[in-house]
């Protein structure tokens, strides 16, 4: 029996490849480039094993990060393979002791897998000046690999009742997106605060030595340095750590396969929401449904999530280099983000863009709606971004220009991305689905439609540009001023004239638009 499941893994593996020849060219391109990585790390792996002073540390950190990255990113962020998961052996009777290392062997026979495999044996090169150290490092690299895709494997059926649920999809979507936005600020903060890299390196791995993360890779380094001690310890806890999580997956596998599939049931409806709020007419119709969109829909938190990670990020940036001048860029770039984050809002409307078209709402009606409920949730935050970096900073006469270009930002991006969003659309991740999920086989058009909306944006507020830059450089509030005029000109005559253009686009393309978001392209 478990050579029938693996047979079947590798079939199922094989006829992925077969769905398109643009996933297949893109699992090939991607699958070259993780493979010239991984022998850039063997290569350096083995070139620097004699000039290397933390040859132990380094193996620790590396298997750990190995293993939180299988614990964490196939199970919550971007998804597994579920085709042979337990549930649906539920109808066959398999015994559980056959069924579920069966299961783990599967889990080994996937791209992931074997570059992660290779990476840990590439890895393990630093130890080559001692045979007996390599053969041990070579060994404990099998036993990490084992390890990490037992913990993705137990970690993948515990979270499959949790993933149906939304609100657990939501939280840890924005959970994961915080702390991945977060990480680089935070270590390079950790890391100038270090003299040196042993100031950090030796502590970390002195901790991760005796968890399930870094326990198997910790044998290496305690044989090379005598410490026998460490070395049975390791040994002893890596195993525990071991069997332990083989017998929570056993005992996983056999309650997945019997026990019924997590049904989740539908929300009561309290009230009509922003319905009740806003009036009566097509516009304030379609402003409601997209105001309950950027509240509910864990897609539109990409946009809504960087407006206080933005900050975050630059004042970290600033701390470092003592500079700070990046703080008065949030608003122009906060307007832009936030503007832009409509240009997609056909393409995530997917089949519920049947009820604007049954409906009979006018282009018009459409993209004045949309705009509504982007400018409501984001103008407050615009205006902060705009503003408190100057006051903070003492620096008041940066108010009229700063105040001009991000107004002008928000509104130009407002009106670009109404007439873009009539015109183009490309895949999105559908309702449900993990929100930083890239459907495959268009992402050259997306990335050049994403690219070309925003080089047109930045050539539009050139006329605000200009004037802004004229004030910031002599410190004239006169400029500033006039960047603040024709910030606002410009941002309101591109807004109405983008809702216009929008809307007749949208008038004469409602059939190819329900066409394109029914196939997600």
């Amino acid at each position: 029996m478990v050579a029938h499941i693996l047979q079947l893994k590798l079939r199922l593996l094989g006829n992925g490849f077969k769905r398109s020849t643009g996933q297949l060219v893109a699992v090939i391109i991607g699958g070259l480039y993780a493979l010239g990585m991984v022998v850039l790390l063997s290569g350096a792996s083995w070139a620097t094993a004699e000039q290397n002073p933390f040859p132990g540390q380094l193996t620790i950190i590396i298997g750990s990060a190995v293993v939180l990255g299988w614990a964490v990113i196939p199970p919550l962020l971007t998804g597994v393979d579920l085709t042979l998961e337990p549930a649906r052996f539920v109808h066959f009777g398999i015994d559980t002791k056959v069924l579920a290392p069966a299961l783990v062997l599967a889990g080994f026979i996937s791209v992931p897998a074997v570059l992660t495999f290779l990476g840990l044996l590439g890895a393990s090169m630093m130890w080559r000046l001692d045979p007996a150290v390599l053969a041990l490092a070579m060994v404990s690299t099998v036993a990490t690999a084992i390890m990490a895709v037992l913990v993705c494997q137990y970690l993948t059926i515990m979270a499959t009742a949790l993933r149906s649920k939304r609100r657990f999809r939501e939280l840890t979507f924005a959970l994961l997106f915080l702390l991945l936005v977060s990480l680089g600020p935070l270590l390079s903060s950790v890391f100038a605060a270090a003299e040196s890299i042993a100031d950090w390196i030796n502590p970390i791995s002195a901790v991760l030595a005796y968890t399930p993360l870094g326990a198997f890779a910790a044998l290496p380094g305690a044989l090379a340095t005598g410490n026998m001690a460490q070395l049975a310890l390791c040994a002893v806890l890596g195993v525990v750590y071991l069997v332990g999580l083989y017998l929570l997956l056993v005992r996983a596998t056999g309650a997945a396969t019997v026990a019924p599939p997590a049904q989740q049931r539908a929300a009561t409806a309290r009230g009509l929401g922003f319905f009740k709020l806003l009036p009566a007419t097509p516009t304030g119709a379609v402003a409601a449904r997209s105001l309950t969109y950027w509240f509910k829909d864990p897609r539109y938190a990409l946009s809504i999530l960087m407006v206080p990670m933005l900050p975050l990020i630059f004042w970290f940036a600033g701390r470092q280099s003592g500079e700070y001048t990046m703080m008065f860029a949030l608003g122009p770039l906060i307007g832009i983000l936030m503007g832009f984050a409509i240009s997609a809002d056909v393409s995530y409307d997917n089949t519920a863009f049947a009820l604007h078209v049954l409906t009979g709402v006018s282009g018009k009606a459409d993209r004045a709606g949309r705009v509504m409920a982007c400018f409501a949730i984001g103008i407050f935050p615009l205006l902060l971004a705009a503003t408190l970096p100057a006051i903070l900073s003492d620096q008041l006469w940066r108010l009229p220009s700063d105040l001009g270009l991000s107004l002008a930002a928000f509104l130009v991006s407002l009106g670009v991305s109404s007439v873009v969003s009539a015109r183009y659309t490309y895949a999105v991740p559908l309702p449900g689905e993990n929100p930083m999920k890239t459907p495959p086989g268009n992402g050259l058009r997306v990335a050049l439609t994403q690219m070309g909306t925003m080089g047109f944006m930045a050539v539009l507020l050139i006329p605000v540009i200009i004037p802004a830059v004229i004030s910031w450089t002599t410190q004239s509030q006169v400029a500033g001023f006039i960047a603040l005029g024709i910030g606002l000109l410009l941002g309101v005559g591109m807004l109405i004239g983008g809702v216009h253009l929008g809307g007749k686009w949208f008038d004469r393309r409602q059939s190819e638009l329900m066409q394109a978001v029914m196939i997600n392209r």
